[in-house]
């Protein structure tokens, strides 16, 4: 798609060429078709045809996605306008325990994130990230016996074998105590203190790992226990992304 002027009028925009799926539509029926949206920070979602007409689109619901809806991968992977980093597809799991209505947001976190520096300073800047997510959760929603081993584990200090063996011994129950039925993970309203254990202990353990892709899931299943609303989960999440905005921008 060539490129558009944005309804200013101040900058064009040109839709990144759809990769070829290898199907054709004519040979198999209900092949995959050319992804038809595009996102740009200046103009947002729109469609390939048309870059200059804004649109807004609504996470989808499960696996398809139909008319103005797009998957919350989808949406970071269009803001990324490539492979996002990993800890960005973490950070949109919050569409699991949040309603979104528009996924924008999604899409502004893999931009956000896609501007982590090269391997020599990407750990560094994966830290800040995560760091911040876990900083702006309030510490008051979270259950009282976890909030000093979280802190700790945020601080850096590591583990002493006992400690971590005990982390290992709660999650483990947790999971175990998650898993035991056949129909599927239960809502966290029905075990509510085994998923804030199995959140608590991962965001512990993967912090002091200093695993981030890991610690940015971990602690957004602790935000998402907190039972945010819309606009509290969009405000979260761009919290997130503008910790790592000014390395887009340099």
């Amino acid at each position: 798609m060539n490129g558009s002027a944005n309804p200013s009028g101040t900058a064009t925009h040109t839709c990144p060429p759809v990769p070829s799926t290898g199907l054709s539509g004519g040979l198999i029926p209900h092949a995959v078709r050319p992804d038809r949206w595009c996102w740009a920070p200046d103009l947002g979602f729109h469609h390939r045809s048309a870059p200059h007409r804004r649109v807004q689109l609504r996470p989808a619901a499960g696996l398809l996605t139909r008319g103005h809806t797009i998957g919350v991968r989808r949406a970071v992977a269009l803001g990324a306008g490539g492979a996002p980093a990993d800890v960005a597809h973490a950070f949109s799991e919050l569409e699991a325990w949040a309603a979104f209505t528009d996924a924008d947001v999604f899409a502004e976190l893999g931009h956000a994130l896609s501007g982590l520096p090269g391997p020599d300073a990407a750990e560094h800047a994966a830290r800040a990230v995560v760091l911040r997510a876990l900083d702006r959760i309030d510490v008051t929603m979270l259950p009282t016996s976890w909030q000093g081993p979280l802190a700790l584990a945020a601080s850096g200090q590591g583990a002493s074998p006992q400690e971590a063996a005990r982390l290992r011994a709660v999650c483990d129950a947790a999971y175990r105590r998650l898993t035991r039925f056949e129909t599927g993970w239960p809502p966290a309203r029905t075990d509510r203190q085994a998923w804030w254990d199995y959140a608590a202990a991962r965001a512990c353990t993967a912090l002091r790992d200093e695993d981030w892709t890991a610690a940015a899931h971990a602690v957004t299943d602790l935000y998402g226990l907190t039972g945010p609303a819309e606009e509290q989960a969009t405000a979260w999440l761009r919290q997130v992304a503008a910790t790592a905005l000014p390395r887009v921008a340099g």
